[in-house]
């Protein structure tokens, strides 16, 4: 018997996109992988209207439409479609997780399931190869790298394309902090996380919808979902000032202190309310199967 698969894709105002993103993925499925799948639309509150029936292709076997009362964010809205699979899907099932704006390259979903066959206990998150950004964009996310490295100790390249095993989704899916940030959650919780790598691809249509003040903000919600890695290598970093600045530099002491007191209670305000909203936003939810 096959194992069940099932894509899930945040929308906002991106519904032709979606069309076009499913009409790859329909024919990946239907010539490579031979399976059907149960597609999950998480519609973030969006304001453009769409008609659901036209996503009803040969290859899916039914459509899930969660519609959630407020804008929450491609990252929350994840984390709803996940914890509405952890509690409607009680069998073994695989899930992919894809943005809907064509980013995502769907020709390699048949080499994420080759991979996940190998390894059936695993998740598999996509590294992020080439990209398609602007400069300004590239050189903040390389920036970011560097910062989740040194606060974080962590390599984490991928963004929310992935595979996720069912096992770390009943895990991630009790973490708080999945309301802050997917990957992060992921990358801490998985013991078995394999990556594959592939190049961002372009959007299929329109303008991507996060500025630098957004870039910024989901930086900070990666950073509160490793809050304490961060509070951790912080104190090392200021004991380290301390023994190279004190005699010598006080001031840069006390610069180097004061923002890492300051960063450090940005990330925990952040975090702070983050079972309360998730809880009360999955109880909100309204789901329109197909």
């Amino acid at each position: 018997m096959k194992t069940k698969i099932v894509i899930l894709t945040p929308v906002y105002n991106d519904w032709n996109n979606l069309g076009k993103l499913l009409k790859k993925i329909n024919k990946v499925f239907e010539v490579s992988i031979n399976n059907t799948f149960d597609l999950v639309i998480v519609n973030d509150c969006s304001k453009e209207d769409y008609n659901h029936k036209k996503y009803k292709l040969k290859m899916i076997n039914k459509i899930i439409l969660i519609n959630l009362e407020k804008n929450v964010g491609s990252q929350r809205a994840i984390a709803i479609g996940l914890k509405y699979l952890k509690k409607n899907y009680k069998k073994n099932f695989k899930t992919i997780i894809i943005d809907s704006d064509g980013q995502d390259n769907p020709k390699i979903i048949g080499k994420i399931l080759s991979l996940n066959e190998k390894n059936p206990k695993c998740s598999i998150a996509i590294n992020r190869g080439q990209r398609r950004e602007p400069i300004w964009f590239k050189l903040f996310y390389e920036a970011y790298c560097i910062l989740v490295k040194l606060f974080c100790f962590k390599k984490i390249r991928f963004g929310n394309y992935s595979l996720v095993d069912i096992s770390d989704l009943k895990k991630i899916t009790e973490k708080n902090e999945l309301w802050s940030a997917f990957p992060p959650t992921l990358s801490k919780n998985s013991n078995r996380l394999l990556h594959l790598s592939a190049d961002r691809e372009k959007r299929y249509g329109g303008d991507s919808k996060m500025n630098f003040y957004g870039l910024v903000y989901h930086a900070l919600r990666v950073f509160s979902a490793l809050k304490l890695n961060v509070l951790f290598s912080s104190f090392f970093y200021i004991f380290l000032s301390l023994i190279i600045f004190y005699e010598n530099n006080k001031i840069l002491l006390i610069i180097i202190s004061l923002f890492l007191i300051v960063f450090n209670l940005s990330i925990f305000l952040v975090s702070l309310n983050n079972k309360r909203d998730f809880q009360k936003n999955f109880r909100k939810i309204k789901v329109l199967v197909i």
